[in-house]
């Protein structure tokens, strides 16, 4: 390894060790979720089970709590609740990725593991950085252990890719399908519209391989009208005979009940006949949902985590462990199941697994203090559930189809536990029948209908205002662990 990686690592941990009481005092520190050790987290990268052992990567910042890169953190897991965290094992140590080890992807063969990633450069200067200033690379390294890796190989360069196509391309997905590799790329894609006004339109690029290292340019996936501006963290699997993309089109218009935040994630089946614009379901409905990952897991499972926050929020929320020294975490990893003409998604069976305590139906209100929270309601007529204080509380509401997640008073202000999120809803096909609740100390993640629709928000309640109060006409089942 260069000197300058050794040198990145050892202030990561020396970061680490100075302000471990610090993070490890907050009370909004998870027990369930992959949080940062400090710092920043956001996109997983490199999900995979390798050698009978969970390994999630993310993308980690543990010298700034407010972001900006520079490495893959890494933790491990033998029944993907319980993470242990390792050392880090991407840095910038080499020019192709000097401003960035951007995020990837993990591919597991014959007891090795290839990870592929997106070395950033971002040169000083006055550039836009869209047409000019930027490379982006696509890298392998490989390992044998999921820890220590190989030396840095660049695969695919600015002169790899179509003419058409900006400097943002990024977030390689690698698979093998049929005895070759693909690899699929998220790029932003020069446009104009009637007016001759710029209007780049969102794609993803996908590459051949037949050995993991020279790669051909094979096809462009988009859709027939333009679909935002950039694609970011494309993934291409297939559920129950579905081809599925799932990718984060950025540049969407907002709608009450549609793409209600700054930037989306969803998917579109690609076997369907019909432009994929008119297949994109959003993965969740919440607030802090984005840059979600998959992968298969020995016993076929395809699973699936999401990054539990959202880019360039500062100035709509945020989030109050900051003052403790870290910010964000990723979702509690969720199991995906193709039916109905749309994907399901629902908690892994290992968190049912766990020893939850039942607590009796004997009063409206709950507190959960430190406990992790399980909450299962049968929903007959209008359902209101209430998660903290009438001073400082989140509802969530589900009357007909429609289900609401608010941290707004009758006033329209918002909580303080909210860190300034508002409000979100969703439809669902049909009435809404049944809500699972997860409460994981400053995580609620809302299940619809069995994972029809997910609702994924950060909450910051002190101990002792954490409190659930229940309506008394509906039947639920309550437990804590």
């Amino acid at each position: 390894m260069a000197t300058k990686g050794l040198e990145n690592f050892q202030k990561v941990k020396s970061e680490e060790e100075r302000m471990e009481r610090t993070v490890n005092s907050c009370p909004f520190r998870t027990r369930f979720h992959i949080m940062p050790p400090v710092g920043w987290i956001n996109d997983p990268n490199g999900l995979c089970q390798f050698k009978g052992v969970y390994h999630a990567y993310f993308q980690y910042s543990p010298l700034n709590v407010n972001g900006g890169g520079g490495y893959w953190g890494h933790c491990v897991s033998t029944d993907l609740i319980r993470w242990e965290y390792k050392d880090p094992v991407l840095t910038t140590d080499i020019p192709e990725d000097r401003s960035g080890v951007y995020s990837g992807s993990a591919l597991v063969e014959d007891g090795r593991m290839y990870v592929f990633y997106t070395g950033n450069v971002k040169m000083p200067g006055d550039y836009d950085y869209i047409d000019a200033g930027r490379v982006s690379t696509q890298i392998l390294a490989e390992s044998e252990d999921g820890q220590h890796m190989s030396e840095k190989v660049k695969l695919l360069g600015m002169e790899d890719y179509p003419e058409e196509i900006t400097q943002h391309v990024r977030d390689p997905k690698v698979w093998k399908e049929n005895g070759r590799y693909y690899m699929i790329l998220g790029a932003r894609e020069r446009a104009w519209d009637e007016e001759g006004k710029r209007r780049d339109r969102g794609t993803a690029l996908v590459y051949v391989s037949e050995d993991r290292k020279k790669w051909k340019f094979s096809r462009k996936i988009d859709s027939e009208e333009t679909f935002g501006y950039m694609w970011e963290c494309p993934d291409l699997f297939c559920l129950e005979g579905e081809k599925v993309l799932s990718f984060c089109p950025q540049g969407l218009k907002s709608e009450e009940e549609k793409f209600q935040n700054i930037y989306q994630s969803g998917y579109s089946l690609l076997s369907r006949d019909a432009d994929l614009e008119s297949t994109f379901r959003e993965w969740d409905m919440g607030f802090d949902f984005y840059a979600p990952q998959s992968f298969e897991a020995d016993d076929g499972r395809r699973i699936l985590i999401g990054w539990a926050g959202m880019p360039d929020t500062a100035d709509t929320h945020r989030n109050l462990s900051v003052k403790n020294g870290w910010q964000h975490c990723l979702t509690i990893p969720c199991e995906l199941e193709y039916r109905e003409g749309r994907i399901f998604r629902t908690p892994v069976r290992e968190l049912f697994a766990l020893e939850w305590e039942a607590v009796p139906e004997e009063k409206e209100r709950y507190c959960w203090a430190e406990k992790a929270v399980k909450l299962e309601v049968s929903v007959r007529r209008r359902t209101r559930i209430r998660i903290g204080t009438e001073k400082n509380e989140m509802t969530i509401t589900a009357e007909g189809n429609k289900t609401e997640i608010s941290f707004l008073d009758r006033k329209g202000n918002p909580a303080v536990c909210g860190g300034g999120r508002g409000r979100r809803v969703c439809r669902t096909a049909g009435d809404v029948e049944n809500l699972l609740i997860l409460i994981d100390s400053s995580i609620v993640e809302l299940f619809v209908n069995g994972g029809e629709a997910v609702f994924t928000t950060r909450i910051y309640l002190e101990r002792e205002e954490r409190e659930i109060r229940l309506p008394e006409c509906e039947k639920y089942r309550l437990e804590m662990i």
